[in-house]
């Protein structure tokens, strides 16, 4: 499913090819696993259903078509204090962000609510693996001597953090106990890797996947600006009321952190009004802040919006086409008023990046990994005499 230019693909139809493909697969049983350390994703019982899974999180929206779309069972489990499930020590000992404890102190309070993770984790070796086909983990959450009890199972995981020490030695071989690397790259051109790795991204989603959750209508008509939140944090009053031109803007500034004790309460995307703000927007914008990997825009593409973006800031540029790119400011302003003054072009922009994203964030690495399944699932199987 490679293809050698976004030109090429956009022609030949291969997002139609790709999801009338995966629909003929057979479809694994899955569990995505996370441990009561992690300060991203849900904090819910494992019989939530997906929306109120999705407004649990702790950060960001995540795999979240995982759920909605293949019918995924989450879990947390406790944290394990084997070797392999220490990938989350390294945001403290390697990478120097925040004291072990300050992971730790989740497992019994999640700022902002009554509860910490433990009320939901369970121990790794009292789970009944068995049950799934694959299962996916956040940096490694169920040990080798787990794994290695049930040989049935594909065991695939990520690491969250790109700058983490186990991201780049993953790419050489799996952490023991593991089968599959999940590298979370969805670049067009794919990058020659070994064949433990898959290009998976941290954000599995495909357009209108956050209305089809919360049963809102996806053609309704869109208005405003909902600003990136790293971009939102350092804008300047002047930028606000220039964005204002273009209909309502949403932008958490420092201003609005909500803070339980010392401990700032994360802004979430996913819970209102940060949710009706995004699924209303008729752009996302960014050209500000610190540089981002995109999983940000890419929800905002599959909530609907258009994305704009600086590319000097913006790992994830071959989204766009010159049309959304702007270098600062000013260059944003811009584009904006060409984007109104043509609503045909705004058009083709949309259409493009919500094809972009449903082919690179879903059905690519939805085919790669049920394919990768499949292989290790028939090498494994015994030999019948």
């Amino acid at each position: 499913m490679a293809f050698d230019t976004l030109r090429d693909w956009l022609e030949v139809g291969r997002l139609e090819k790709a999801l009338a493909a995966l629909g003929r697969l057979s479809r694994p049983r899955i569990a995505f696993v996370k441990q009561d350390c992690n300060e991203d994703l849900y904090c819910c019982a494992p019989e939530c259903n997906v929306a109120t899974m999705l407004q649990s999180t702790l950060l960001r929206s995540g795999p979240i078509s995982l759920f909605a779309e293949f019918g995924a069972k989450f879990l947390i489990v406790a944290t394990d204090a084997a070797p392999e499930c220490s990938i989350w020590r390294e945001k403290s000992d390697a990478l120097n962000w925040a004291p072990a404890d300050w992971f730790l102190s989740f497992q019994k309070h999640v700022p902002g609510r009554d509860h910490g993770q433990s009320a939901f984790a369970r121990a790794v070796d009292d789970v009944d693996w068995s049950q799934f086909d694959l299962v996916i983990s956040v940096d490694v959450a169920v040990p080798a001597r787990v794994t290695k009890r049930f040989p049935q199972v594909v065991w695939a995981y990520y690491v969250r953090e790109l700058k983490a020490p186990s991201y780049a030695r993953s790419m050489a071989a799996p952490i023991i106990g593991q089968d599959l690397y999940l590298s979370q790259n969805f670049t067009p051109r794919r990058s020659a890797h070994a064949p433990h790795v898959i290009d998976f991204p941290y954000h599995f989603q495909r357009c209108g996947v956050f209305h089809r959750i919360h049963a809102l209508p996806w053609t309704a008509e869109r208005r405003g600006v909902f600003v990136e939140y790293h971009t939102a944090r350092e804008m300047r009053d002047e930028e606000l009321r220039a964005l204002e031109h273009f209909g309502p803007v949403f932008a958490r500034r420092v201003c609005d952190d909500v803070l339980d004790g010392s401990e700032r309460i994360p802004h979430r995307s996913m819970v209102d009004p940060d949710f009706k703000a995004l699924s209303a927007a008729k752009y996302h914008v960014k050209w500000g802040g610190r540089s981002t990997f995109g999983t940000a825009k890419v929800e905002a593409i599959a909530a609907g919006c258009v994305a704009l973006t600086d590319p000097a800031l913006d790992a994830t540029s071959f989204l766009h086409r010159r049309h959304s790119l702007a270098r600062g400011f000013s260059e944003l302003i811009q584009r904006l008023d060409a984007f109104e003054s043509a609503p045909s072009i705004l058009e083709r922009e949309r259409e493009r990046q919500r094809r972009l994203v449903d082919y690179l964030c879903f059905a690519r690495p939805a085919m790669d990994l049920i394919g990768a399944w499949q292989r290790i699932r028939t090498t494994r199987r015994p030999t019948i005499h």
